[in-house]
């Protein structure tokens, strides 16, 4: 397949956390509309999407050829890293399931949003810092164009330092808006301002995954102050000439594909928002049919 080049010429791609929620039908998607095309009816609204199966197994070949032929050109897919690699060998000794998920990666060519690679609670600086300096270290030369976020859980990784770290080696900090999280956008976008920062953004709006809405199907706990502040920032970034990768989760209002209408709504009062889904390219002439010109 084509070689990634993961640059779109409008350089926002916004998405939720997936596509394959059951209690979207009637909300999102039409009632009893076959699971089967969920992904189709999902790339005619938003142009990116989190893929979690990616985490308990690499999808096959086939499975990347039925993605790509349910989603029109400039769609991208962020898969995130298996946990054989994060959580099962803690990043030793996993060169060649990461090499293999780098592979898939490549095999999405143009579709391959950045992946991400999302650390456990208990993988820190204080036990894990010098593994994760080794793995980064090894995997960064590697990726050879693709890109790569990092979505650290221990508050020890949570600094400047670390966020710098990344920066140098082409990779991003994960920024999640997540109760109990620190709000680490202002660190990097000191290292964009700096020129320090690669020139792409991912952000995952999560909310109150333990405590704030259970369901997926209705907009219960309104963020409009934050949403604000994201437009905000989104039309910022953007601006700069940063590509932005943004995904909405459930908890984070109650129904992500509502949360995701109302930032860009936002956004769009700031932005020129691209048309999507893009215009399809017309029929060539049938033939026998005269041309006019």
């Amino acid at each position: 397949m084509a070689n990634p080049t993961n640059v779109n010429k409008n350089g926002l791609w916004l998405g939720t956390s997936s596509w394959l929620f059951d209690e979207w039908r009637g909300v999102f998607y039409p009632d009893n509309w076959p699971k089967q095309q969920y992904l189709a009816y999902y790339a005619g609204h938003f142009n990116s999407v989190e893929v979690n199966t990616s985490f308990y197994g690499l999808p096959k070949p086939s499975t990347l050829v039925n993605w790509l032929e349910n989603v029109p050109p400039g769609f991208t897919f962020s898969l995130k890293f298996p946990q054989a690699i994060s959580h099962q060998k803690r990043l030793v000794d996993c060169e060649q399931e990461t090499l293999a998920f780098l592979d898939v990666l490549r095999s999405l060519g143009d579709a391959a949003a950045p992946g991400f690679l999302q650390l456990p609670p208990d993988f820190s600086r204080q036990r894990y810092g010098r593994t994760l300096a080794t793995y980064l270290d090894w995997l960064a030369p590697r990726l050879d164009g693709l890109r790569v976020g990092v979505e650290v859980r221990a508050t020890d990784l949570m600094t400047p330092a670390f966020a710098k770290f990344l920066a140098e080696r082409n990779l991003a900090l994960v920024i999640v808006d997540r109760v109990g999280t620190p709000d680490l956008f202002d660190e990097w976008e000191q290292l964009r301002q700096q020129q320090i920062a690669p020139q792409f953004f991912m952000v995952r709006w999560i909310g109150d995954d333990k405590h704030g809405p259970q369901g997926n199907a209705e907009l219960v706990a309104p963020q409009d102050q934050k949403l604000d502040v994201w437009a905000q920032r989104l039309a910022q970034l953007w601006q700069a000439g940063t590509d932005v990768y943004g995904y909405m989760h459930n908890p984070y209002e109650g129904h992500s594909p509502a949360s995701l209408r109302r930032l860009e709504e936002r956004l769009a009062k700031l932005i020129p928002l691209p048309v999507w889904p893009p215009a399809s390219p017309p029929p060539p002439d049938t033939p026998g049919q005269m041309a006019l010109f």
